[in-house]
């Protein structure tokens, strides 16, 4: 069919619809109300993906894989150190950072004891233990600092003494009469070494250890380590921490670390244990995926009734403008000519819905967001994903035509001698 005849057709469903404004603001009125119902349901579950997905990130564990070197053989229940145990190093984080291609980061760590004293204590006065982690400039990026920053590349690669510490740990190290913002700069010793402060985080945002709060706790550069950490210390092996960017990368991140394994140090089984938190972290992906698939299903019911009053309101127009489609029948439209001027009806009804919808459901899940924020400690935003609005645009244009394609079709068939007889 030519497109000028199908323009046409259009144009003659559109100039129905503008004369009847109120029916086609009706007939619209279920469909704004279901785009308005799952736009605002989607974009409230898209606000509380994201909060759960920066609570997960925060949290790192269930989109980490921790891998650590066995330092230990158990021998008749004994528990025999090995004599040369691998211990990653900054090189090995690099390499495995590229062979992840972008599905994850890496993080290389080496912790253990340290005794830290004020810089101009006595020779006799008491030192106080600090759990000291050595880390690549990137290992601190869960610490939510209060004051400075974290050290960077060049400060790890040139063995800078500088440290980032909690509050706890600068109250020790300076007495308590310094404010978070004034440690910044100040020095204190670490074993021998005096260590410069060069952020201080917050007390609530202590990182724990194996679940437990460790309250006294400084982040130094790993080239800086051997001089911060007691010697002799199982816990001062190098580890590897390997943190995917989304919960959905987990699994390809684990299986690319696995096949680095493998490359570099062959029966890696071995040598380094992997541990990982994976069924855990695929019930979660599941029941987000399932919480997002029942909300769009519980608002899709409300936009297939705006679809029955649409298909409804054109049955109707159908009858009432028999003669009319008789009469353009006579004068040479063909049944692909109404079924284009119909279904152009029953989309532009359906675009009309779909807008109004739209801004209806951005209005309705801000406000629903700000009232679960007022309620409660949640933070919980309206979220706006393109998925989201895809289906806001998409699903009314479904509709439009499911629902429209019947009357189409109705009209369509109907004999031009019996139509223009209609009374």
């Amino acid at each position: 069919m030519p497109l000028s005849r199908v323009s046409q057709s259009v144009q003659v469903g559109f100039a129905a619809l503008r004369v009847n404004p109120l029916r086609t603001t009706l007939s619209a009125l279920g469909v704004i109300i279901g785009v308005g119902a799952m736009v605002s349901v989607l974009s409230l579950s898209d606000g509380v993906e994201n909060a759960v997905r920066t609570q997960l990130s925060k949290d790192g564990r269930l989109q980490s894989i921790g891998l650590v070197p066995i330092t230990e053989d158990v021998v008749d229940a004994q528990r025999i150190p090995r004599t040369n145990p691998i211990s990653f190093s900054a090189q090995d984080a690099l390499e495995l950072r590229n062979a992840l291609d972008g599905t994850g980061d890496v993080f290389l760590t080496v912790a253990g004891p340290g005794l830290v004293t004020q810089i101009d204590a006595r020779a006799d006065a008491p030192r106080r233990a600090a759990l000291i982690t050595g880390s690549l400039a990137n290992g601190g990026v869960e610490l939510v600092l209060e004051e400075g920053r974290f050290f960077a590349d060049l400060e790890v690669v040139s063995k800078s003494r500088v440290a980032v510490i909690s509050r706890q740990l600068g109250d020790v190290a300076f007495g308590g009469q310094v404010s978070s913002k004034g440690l910044i700069g100040k020095s204190f010793r670490i074993q021998d070494s005096l260590f410069r402060v060069i952020g201080v985080w917050k007390p609530d945002s202590t990182p724990g250890l194996n679940g437990r709060t460790t309250l006294l706790r400084a982040y130094v550069p790993i080239t800086a380590a051997d001089a911060a950490i007691i010697r002799g210390q199982s816990s001062s092996s190098g580890r590897l921490m390997v943190k995917a960017t989304r919960i959905e990368e987990l699994p390809v991140m684990e299986r690319r670390t696995e096949s680095w394994l493998a490359r570099r140090y062959g029966e890696w089984k071995k040598q380094v244990t992997i541990s990982s938190y994976a069924e855990e972290s695929a019930k979660v992906r599941d029941n987000m995926m399932l919480f997002k698939i029942l909300m769009a299903a519980i608002t899709g019911v409300s936009l297939v009734v705006g679809g029955v009053g649409i298909m409804n309101v054109l049955l109707a127009s159908v009858t009432e403008r028999t003669r009319e489609i008789g009469v353009r029948k006579a004068t040479g439209a063909t049944n692909r000519d109404l079924l284009a001027q119909f279904l152009a009806e029953s989309v532009a009804i359906a675009g009309l819905g779909s807008v109004l919808g739209t801004l209806l459901g951005i209005a309705v899940a801000a406000g629903v967001a700000a009232i679960m924020r007022a309620k409660t400690m949640a933070a919980v935003h309206a979220g706006f994903s393109a998925g989201t609005l895809m289906v806001a645009v998409a699903a009314p244009i479904v509709v439009g035509i499911a629902f429209g394609i019947y009357p189409a079709l109705r009209a369509a068939r109907l004999s031009p001698i019996e139509a223009i007889r209609h009374e």
